[in-house]
């Protein structure tokens, strides 16, 4: 069974994952662009030799034929060596051949390549320019490679008359730093080197591949679990890539599946004997996935007791516990129930007489909300908010040596934090600031942000008011948090 028999039941017009060089299914990266500019670049200014390296299945002779197919056939006479492994006489009876000349059976070396330098003079006054491609190039002899630089001398007063191009694996690279080379190395003009497939990018290969070759890209045959295995089961390599792909097509069309899903694909490759995903990858991979479900879940709870204070703005919050003062009476703190939570926003003028009767009691409801610690309400409340130092941290903590009833250091003089404040246990003061949320004052405080911190954060803010909404100027309290009570 090949590509031929699941093409049909997959809807793909021509094979999407062949491993020959495909100039049309080139998926081009940062670094294959790269090498064609290189390439291209070369070849229009007459460098003379042109060096592209790569790791073995990273495309390099696919970018190779690119360049080749593109350029003008009429003005372009193209030598294509794909078997390197030639000594100096057979190179240079390869190149005459490509022009039709055959060589005296007499001919010594010397002969050979002045008749190949008159023949190049001749292609070049023609207007025509030549280029040897040379695929493989880390197989050739190093005598060989020597002889390439002498056919680099053969120029006119303006231009090269042969453009060399030299594709290879990265053991190219150590050919040619030899130092019997050194003076070839330094005609190099123009190097590149192609390197292997990100993450991202090997996903966004597959999906390239598909829909090159007729699938639409609407209906996605690779599952998402079935794609992350195969980006890190091939390493960024897109020969692997191809071959992984098209077992797992067959193995699919086998199973009469109509989408690729990681049970499929990671059975294809361990036929293969393609090793899993390195360890550190997959581990990697997971706690990425579980920090992102934090994250998400963690929205989500915010969400929700958002829109349960805006449904319910009369539902009372669960009763505070609060730590007994050392430094005075144990005071109460009024139950949401019987104080329900109110914006100062929107409260009536009406309103204002009970509070006022009710601030000369001994304690205070956690109704209330001092006038000094809001940016809304009176004018005298929004000047006291806008005297508060720019320089003043995010977060004040207000530690056990504040006494009760004695100035915050950041506050302006004569601003004083009310009763139920200064008797209530340790905690902390948060000025909010532009772009600050309920819940990010909660997370730096507590650590995360739970049920119970929410509560406690509503219930001791009644300013929030029911539509849980906080402005910038305003001074949230933070209450220390408690040991966790049954609701």
């Amino acid at each position: 069974m090949n590509e031929t028999f699941y093409g049909g039941f997959y809807g793909f017009q021509s094979a999407p994952f062949h491993i020959t060089p495909d100039p049309a299914l080139l998926f081009p990266t940062e670094t294959h662009r790269a090498a064609l500019g290189a390439i291209e670049y070369g070849i229009a200014a007459g460098k003379g030799f042109i060096v592209i390296t790569g790791e073995v299945g990273l495309g390099k002779t696919t970018v190779l034929r690119v360049c080749l197919d593109a350029l003008d056939a009429s003005r372009t006479k193209i030598i294509y060596l794909f078997s390197p492994a030639l000594n100096t006489s057979e190179l240079y009876a390869t190149i005459l051949d490509e022009f039709d000349v055959m060589l005296p059976p007499t001919s010594n070396a010397a002969d050979t390549l002045r008749i190949l330098q008159r023949t190049l003079l001749a292609v070049h006054e023609s207007g025509t320019k030549v280029v040897l491609a040379v695929d493989e190039a880390q197989q050739m002899p190093e005598a060989t490679l020597e002889s390439l630089r002498i056919l680099s001398n053969l120029e006119t007063h303006k231009s090269k008359l042969l453009q060399i191009i030299l594709v290879g694996q990265p053991e190219l690279e150590a050919v040619l730093a030899r130092h019997s080379l050194r003076q070839l190395a330094q005609r190099v003009a123009v190097r590149a080197r192609i390197k292997p497939l990100s993450f991202r990018q090997s996903c966004r290969y597959i999906l390239h591949r598909t829909r090159r070759a007729g699938r639409a890209a609407s209906r996605p045959l690779f599952t998402i679990p079935a794609l992350v295995y195969l980006a890190f089961a091939a390493r960024g390599v897109p020969r692997t890539i191809n071959i992984c792909c098209d077992n797992a097509l067959i193995n699919g069309y086998g199973h009469a599946a109509k989408r690729i899903t990681l049970g499929i694909v990671r059975e294809s490759c361990r036929s293969m004997k393609f090793r899993s995903p390195p360890r550190r990858s997959a581990t990697m991979a997971a706690a990425a996935m579980v920090l992102v479900g934090l994250f998400v879940s963690g929205s989500a709870l915010l969400r929700y007791y958002l829109h349960t204070a805006r449904a319910s703005p009369t539902q009372g919050l669960s009763a505070e516990k609060q730590l007994p003062d050392t430094q005075g009476p144990p005071q109460t703190t009024a139950s949401p129930a019987d104080a329900p939570l109110t914006s100062r926003r929107e409260t009536p003028a009406a309103d204002a007489a009970p509070a006022a009767q009710q601030s000369a009691a001994p304690t205070t409801s956690s109704s209330e909300s001092p006038p000094a610690l809001s940016a809304g309400g009176s004018p005298s409340d929004a000047e006291s908010a806008a005297q508060i130092p720019p320089e003043a941290p995010a977060a004040l903590q207000v530690g056990s040596e504040t006494t009760p009833g004695s100035l915050l250091p950041w506050l302006p003089a004569g601003e004083r934090v009310n009763e139920s404040e200064a008797a209530a246990p340790e905690g902390s003061k948060w000025l909010v600031r532009e772009g600050d949320t309920l819940y990010k004052a909660c997370r730096v405080t507590y650590g995360s942000c739970d049920e119970k911190a929410l509560r406690e954060v509503i219930a001791k803010n009644p300013e929030i008011g029911p539509d849980a909404k906080i402005y910038e100027g305003e001074v949230l309290f933070l209450p220390r948090q408690t040991q966790a009570t049954p609701n």
